[in-house]
């Protein structure tokens, strides 16, 4: 039997595809910021997955592959449902910017802000819109983010132990990016994947691309093949499950800033492994002098690395998956 599943105006009760929109703000003009919902219920009772993109507005690659994926489904060979919500920061996703133009004064990042407050600043607004049917709905979470160069290929699902875990742990290798971290629960407080962790529902985030539009159409297509794993592996379709083989599960990641600004051409690309001193990048000066390079404070696989061709002190320089093992 299929399940009523209501979500603002997108309202399914029975097997097909509909359509609506979740109000989640209002603008400063008073109009309401309504973000898109997409609900696909199967012939066959199953798991819901939820997916969403854009937590952070101009990270776009998500919203290409959780259309890619809907545009790929039929209803009468799906088991459970599928709710998408491609674009969940609105108003930072019209901005072209990570955080929403209305939070002036508090950071704004989303996905520090979950399980939301209904009386807290703009984003925790926000967040508390979305994740009240995230709760009532989800049985596993997909959420899509992006970081700076097309390259980017990594993962986290939330080590919290019992079923949650292993169902996360599942879709991970159904999933399949090499570079995975099992992320600690002291970790990601307030992400989406985390908190809808500790309520009892399987999580994962995807780290695919780069943000505006430093991704590619290969890295979509390939990430929805991935998708389609992931739902062979929860029964939601037929077929056999691919084995990834080993990932490589790393213990935490460490963030590297720069120590001064310039000119910068990055040497290292995400997936590298790293050691202490390997040369990241050099810095010119406005000259175009050399003025030294940008080496590894710590071992481990880069995740992310400043594209350049500029940055200022204190910019992200590199990102590090630490102590990385098969497994």
């Amino acid at each position: 039997m299929t399940q009523e599943i209501i979500i603002g105006s997108a309202r399914s009760s029975a097997p097909g595809k509909v359509t609506g929109r979740l109000h989640i703000s209002d603008a400063p003009d008073g109009s309401p910021v309504e973000i898109p919902v997409v609900i696909i219920q199967g012939a066959k009772p199953g798991k819901v997955l939820w997916l969403h993109g854009c937590v952070h507005g101009n990270e776009y690659c998500g919203t290409y592959i959780i259309h890619e994926l809907l545009g790929a489904l039929d209803p009468a060979q799906l088991a459970g449902t599928v709710v998408a919500l491609p674009i969940l920061n609105l108003p930072a996703f019209q901005a072209r910017q990570r955080t929403s133009p209305f939070e002036l004064y508090h950071g704004g990042d989303m996905n520090r802000q979950f399980p939301g407050d209904p009386n807290g600043t703009h984003t925790q607004q926000m967040a508390a819109k979305i994740y009240e049917p995230l709760k009532t709905y989800a049985d596993v979470l997909v959420d899509f983010h992006t970081a700076m160069t097309p390259d980017v290929r990594w993962a986290l699902y939330p080590k919290v132990g019992g079923e949650v875990e292993a169902l996360s742990e599942k879709v991970a290798r159904a999933f399949g990016l090499r570079d995975t971290l099992p992320a600690p629960p002291t970790i990601l407080n307030g992400s989406a994947m985390m908190t809808a962790a500790k309520d009892g529902i399987a999580s994962y985030i995807v780290e695919c691309g780069g943000k505006m539009r430093g991704f590619t159409d290969e890295s979509v297509t390939d990430s929805v093949a991935r998708l389609k794993n992931v739902m062979v592996a929860l029964d939601m379709l037929e077929g056999t499950v691919r084995d990834h083989g080993h990932l490589n599960y790393f213990s935490n990641f460490a963030w590297v800033t720069a120590t001064r600004g310039g000119l910068f051409e990055k040497s290292v690309s995400c997936g590298d492994r790293i050691e202490v001193g390997t040369v990241l990048g050099r810095y010119y000066d406005a000259w175009g002098n050399d003025k030294g390079e940008a080496t590894s404070p710590q071992p481990g696989i880069v995740l992310a690395i400043h594209p350049g061709p500029v940055m200022a002190t204190g910019e992200t320089l590199v990102h590090i998956g630490l102590d990385p093992r098969p497994v």
